[in-house]
């Protein structure tokens, strides 16, 4: 096997916080800094720089053994998913390339679509940003309802110091079916979109990521995983908020708010617990980390 890839798949986790596509991207980890001081200012009604730096590099924080767990998975998972995942079932391009060809060949050429390339990329980018937030909702569902996948899933409930590195605590079984589902979206969407539009097949893009995706990860998707409480106020309603990930994470709140950014499935599922209204008392009796 080439150096290259097993220096990929032993290291590759270095580079997260320089690859635009990952939440840990450094720009991403600066507005969720941005955010974090925005929020405890005006919850303290106060701008303290030295108490939030100090919070910031709070080593207890940090080096907490369960953050130990989180950097293990992160390079476990990366390892099994450049080595096993990718070899074994493809990826996201070969998925896409299978569909189109598919579609080709059983159906013919596509209808004619004579639209205007921002409707194509408006079309493509807001399909696709729909398509695997439903399908994430859905396979997130079944890891709660369903007990034996619960099995998997509570080693990333069992952290009781959240950390965006938390994010990557997660069962390897758990993250080879989030690969195949992530794998089967984007190549029946994308796939679809190049036989339909073929040449004029677009997308809306920042740096060559999603445009949707990235402004998830701008907009605070990193304090999701973090004792910093950001609510959205009424727009909890739609977009899930950092604080009701929190609220997920809780012993207290259990299997509530399964959604990654639109809130409408757990609406829809009655799942939906709304954040903004807990008092602050309330807040700092959380507690996290299932046994």
């Amino acid at each position: 096997m080439p150096d290259v890839l097993w220096l990929e798949a032993t290291l590759g986790p270095l580079a997260f916080p320089l690859d635009p596509a990952k939440r840990v991207f450094w720009g991403c980890l600066v507005s969720a800094a941005l955010l974090a001081s925005l929020a405890v200012s005006i919850e303290a009604r106060r701008f303290d720089i030295r108490a939030q730096v100090k919070a910031l590099f709070d080593r207890r924080y940090w080096l907490h053994a369960s953050s130990a767990i989180d950097v293990s998975l992160m390079f476990l998972n990366h390892f099994l998913r450049v080595l096993l995942l990718v070899p074994i079932l493809g990826s996201h391009m070969a998925a896409t390339l299978v569909v189109g060809r598919f579609l080709q060949r059983n159906l013919g050429d596509s209808p004619e679509l004579d639209l205007p390339w921002l409707v194509i990329a408006t079309i493509y980018s807001v399909t696709i940003f729909v398509a695997q937030d439903l399908s994430r909702f859905l396979l997130h569902l079944a890891m709660h309802r369903c007990a034996p996948l619960w099995r998997f899933h509570r080693v990333h409930h069992s952290a009781p110091v959240l950390t965006p590195l938390t994010l990557f605590r997660v069962h390897p079984v758990e993250h080879g079916l989030y690969f195949l589902r992530s794998l089967a979206v984007f190549g029946l969407v994308s796939g679809t979109a190049i036989w339909l539009f073929g040449r004029d097949f677009a997308a809306f893009d920042i740096l060559g990521v999603g445009l949707a995706g990235f402004l998830f990860n701008v907009a605070g998707a990193n304090l999701r995983h973090s004792h910093v409480w950001l609510t959205f106020g009424r727009l909890e309603r739609w977009f899930v908020s950092p604080a009701q990930h929190q609220l997920h994470h809780s012993r207290e709140h259990g299997h509530c708010n399964l959604g990654s950014a639109l809130a409408v499935w757990d609406r829809l599922a009655g799942t939906s617990t709304p954040a903004h209204g807990l008092g602050r008392r309330d807040r700092e009796r959380l507690t996290f980390g299932y046994t």
